[in-house]
């Protein structure tokens, strides 16, 4: 029972955003645009201790709520502001039936939440959905109770964006955002004394009760300090049976002029070599930039020619891409501005990709289309032998599964080149973090790992959502690919 509290401990601190499942084949154009502030990926640092980590991240929430308290709405503040009775309600089972229910808590894992709200059928509707709604929180401390209010942002394709905000009787005031997909969801809210919570939502009070129960069995656990794992803990050890490759494709100049030049694809395959020669056993890396059509092709066609049934392969890719008639395609280094030839069709790609001889397939795209989630434990909360036996048999287990999975870089938007301050992009810099850390941590890091990290470091930005999905016509057999640091290789 205790790994099992583990993990759904991870999956709220990690998953921030409700993502949901499209077109397989929507890749969209990648741009240029450094004026867009991203959130810089948090680095791991070996010196730095739990206090002064928690010190650092109240900073920032407290700027970050500082910044967003300006964007609550008229009809949230006048709910807030209004004066009632206050009564606090200690459990789920106490919330008044007929709500949407929630629970969570701060991201330090010392504070418990739990509460409601309910649809004001007085407001005016969006797509079918009330503009505002209003409830309550309460806190594990037996007396805190917040009024909190939400305003309806935009529907996207069945997707609800709101924006989140109250006031506590202690005078602690907090704002967020939370996303909805049929009648669950979950978001997060940065409070004014530098606490960010995180939260889960259903209109089924029974399974948001299992949930609040399980979160209140894990309160208090010890924080996971970001520094490397000591010494004494017990190292996971794999034995892959086959092989790993990797082809690395890079497009960053373009022939045709009125294609934008960039600058992060070029930088991120090369860091990304370097990473994976240092760190990680890898049998051939091919790296591919600046390329045609032709160039692409062949260098598919070369792996291809590398790889068996038992190997491991990782396919990245970084430049434009453009969607036709509902037809997407990556495009080359020569491909002309107008739909032309020279565009590569991911239906060709798609030939390559699902006879391609390899026990497991990872493929990053950091150009756009749609995707969805899966769930797994993060690395960074393997705070005991325990965990990490039971992470290194899953880990284990998905190691002998047939794998096949895509992660991408953004949705149905355009996504942004580089990250403030930097040559390379937020998605590459998401992955080469969390590759880093693994290697610093001894611990293997699976793909699902990848995507909630890079999803992580975009939390906030609602223009841009990574996605991860296994494309059903590969045929993924349950498995997931898995970066294997080569102290945990068995010898």
């Amino acid at each position: 029972m205790q790994f099992i509290k583990k993990i759904i401990i991870a999956l709220t601190l990690l998953i921030s955003l409700i993502t949901f499942a499209q077109s397989e084949t929507t890749w969209i154009t990648k741009k240029k645009d450094k004026s867009k502030k991203v959130e810089k990926v948090e680095k791991v640092e070996k010196k730095e201790t739990v206090s002064s980590w928690i010190k650092k991240k109240k900073k920032e929430n407290k700027k970050e709520f500082k910044k967003e308290k300006k964007k609550i709405t008229k009809e949230v503040k006048s709910w807030i502001n209004k004066k009632t009775k206050d009564k606090y309600l200690a459990t789920i089972s106490d919330l008044p039936d007929g709500a949407i229910y929630f629970s969570g808590y701060n991201e330090f894992r010392d504070i418990l939440i739990h509460g409601y709200v309910v649809p004001d059928t007085k407001s005016e509707l969006i797509n079918g959905y009330y503009k505002t709604s209003k409830g309550f929180v309460y806190f594990n401390d037996g007396k805190t109770t917040c009024k909190i209010g939400s305003t309806v942002l935009v529907v996207i394709d069945g997707e609800l964006t709101s924006r989140v905000a109250g006031e506590c009787s202690d005078g602690l005031e907090f704002t967020g955002k939370t996303t909805q997909t049929n009648t669950s969801g979950d978001g997060y809210a940065t409070a004014s004394d530098g606490n960010k919570f995180f939260i889960n939502f259903d209109i089924n009070k029974t399974k948001i009760a299992k949930l609040y129960d399980e979160n209140k069995l894990g309160l208090g656990d010890e924080l996971i300090e970001r520094k490397l794992a000591r010494k004494d803990k017990k190292k996971i050890i794999l034995n892959p049976k086959g092989k790993y490759y990797a082809l690395l494709i890079g497009n960053s100049n373009y022939d045709d002029d009125r294609w934008d030049d960039l600058v992060s694809p070029i930088n991120d395959i090369n860091a990304i070599k370097a990473v994976l020669d240092k760190s990680y056993k890898f049998e051939k890396i091919i790296t591919v930039s600046n390329a045609n059509k032709k160039e692409i092709f062949n260098a598919f066609k070369k792996l291809a020619k590398l790889t068996t049934d038992n190997d491991y392969v990782l396919i990245y890719y970084s430049g434009h891409g453009k969607i036709k008639a509902t037809q997407a395609y990556w495009i080359p280094k020569d491909g002309s501005y107008e739909w032309g030839e020279s565009w590569i069709n991911v239906n060709e790609l798609n030939i390559f990709l699902t006879e391609i001889k390899a026990h497991h397939l990872a493929v990053m795209v950091d150009s756009c289309y749609v995707g969805g989630k899966f769930k797994g434990t993060n690395i960074l909360d393997l705070a005991n032998d325990d965990d990490r036996q039971f992470f290194g048999e899953s880990l284990a287990e998905a190691l002998n599964l047939r794998a096949r999975s895509v992660l991408s870089s953004g949705s149905t938007g355009r996504v942004s080149d580089t990250a403030p301050n930097s040559k390379n992009s937020v998605f590459a810099l998401a992955f080469l973090n969390v590759l880093s850390s693994s290697e610093r941590m001894s611990s293997p890091l699976n793909m699902w790992n990848v995507a909630m990290n890079v999803k992580r470091a975009f939390l906030g930005n609602f223009n841009q959502k990574p996605y991860y999905y296994n494309p059903d016509t590969w045929y993924d057999g349950g498995g997931d690919f898995i970066f294997i640091p080569k102290a945990n290789l068995k010898k």
